[in-house]
């Protein structure tokens, strides 16, 4: 039997890993949702009426400070207003912040959407969970609106100046592992209200930070060299910085030298790790068609001619690349992206691929999805 999972919010930025982290689970159904629902209370509260989960992270973060309190109350109440009148008492899920602990109006528009959930779930009779999330970070994140993380990466990989108002201390989430947590929680409920605290994982000042962002651009666009990724909060934000850059950046001409030997082609300068390897493909077959959430990968005809796809999942955007082995170059696959390989010529294609990890056929971070829907 399938769970009925409803997410407000959606198609926000932790919306939607979570509607793809959700996707994934043959047995959740991942309901319909659009931000205008909240004006059709028929669409709402037939949302609510089918949903017997819902993950409420619709919310207003940067405003006038008493419309962005007063919205957050707003959005709650009516989340609960709607599932009253649908008749249903599903188990909801809220996503508040450590800004609760601030005197700011966001942090206390999220308090009080607390307290109501609170209340409504002793009232009710229901099951709910308050989640106290700090910093999130990842792909899709909005610059100069959901993380200092987004703004950072957006401006370094733009040529702009980044600017610290503040060198805090920051504690930090990854998106994956924020989303893998709410799984987990969707997973498990439990009779009654509670607070759940997020466990960040990782902290930095702001400084570190954009520190570590201005060595992965000199690292790539002025070495063509992978950085040295030390601890999975450097991947996790190594694999950020590269979704901002302009597509045209993940493709990088390499130069040919070329003798009465042959040629010579340097591909890859890795400061640590990672697995090389190369396929073979016959004309006219096509390999691939499957994303990761954790690898960063990159391709490299080096003979054959071949066309490269991708498409980042949840849209409907294929992005193509025609290569050959007689100008080479890589081309970037940046995680949530699926991607394919086709042999578009007459001989047999050669091709490089470099990856961050070595293969784990217990863990292996590929799931399938064609690129072309």
């Amino acid at each position: 039997m399938s769970i009925r999972v409803g997410i407000t919010g959606m198609i926000g930025f932790v919306g939607t890993h979570l509607r793809d982290r959700l996707a994934r689970e043959k047995d959740i159904e991942v309901l319909p949702f659009e931000d205008s629902f909240y004006d059709e209370p028929d669409k709402f509260i037939e949302f609510a009426r089918r949903a017997d989960v819902i993950v409420h992270l619709a919310g207003v973060n940067r405003h006038e400070p008493q419309i962005v309190y007063q919205k957050n109350i707003e959005l709650m109440e009516k989340l609960l207003q709607f599932a009253d009148a649908a008749g249903r008492t599903p188990y909801i899920l809220f996503s508040s912040s450590t800004q609760i602990e601030r005197d700011n109006e966001y942090g206390r528009g999220k308090k009080r959407a607390m307290e109501l959930l609170e209340e409504w779930t002793r009232q009710k009779n229901a099951s709910a969970v308050s989640m106290i999330i700090a910093n999130v970070f990842g792909d899709g994140g909005r610059p100069f609106y959901n993380s200092v993380v987004a703004t950072f990466c957006y401006q370094v990989t733009h040529g702009q100046e980044p600017k610290i108002d503040k060198d805090g201390q920051m504690t930090m989430i990854y998106i994956n592992d924020l989303v893998e947590d709410i799984y987990k929680l969707i997973r498990s409920p439990q009779p009654g209200y509670r607070v759940e605290y997020i466990q960040p994982r990782a902290q930095t000042k702001v400084s570190e930070l954009l520190d570590r962002l201005n060595t992965y651009h000199a690292s790539y666009y002025q070495k063509g060299m992978v950085p040295a990724i030390r601890s999975d909060f450097e991947r996790d934000l190594y694999n950020t910085f590269i979704t901002y850059m302009d597509a045209a950046d993940w493709e990088r001409q390499l130069k040919l030298n070329s003798d009465d030997r042959g040629t010579f082609v340097e591909v890859f300068k890795l400061e640590n790790g990672g697995q090389v390897s190369f396929s073979t493909t016959k004309p006219g077959i096509t390999r691939g068609n499957h994303y990761h959430i954790r690898k960063n990968e990159k391709f490299c005809v080096v003979r054959g001619q071949a066309s490269i796809k991708l498409r980042r999942i949840g849209t409907d955007k294929v992005i193509e690349y025609k290569v050959s082995g007689e100008k080479p170059s890589w081309v970037e696959m940046p995680i949530y992206y699926t991607h394919n390989i086709t042999n578009t010529g007459s001989t047999e294609l050669l091709t490089l691929f470099w990856i961050n990890e070595h293969f784990n056929p217990d863990d292996p971070d590929t799931f399938f999805e064609k690129v072309e829907l």
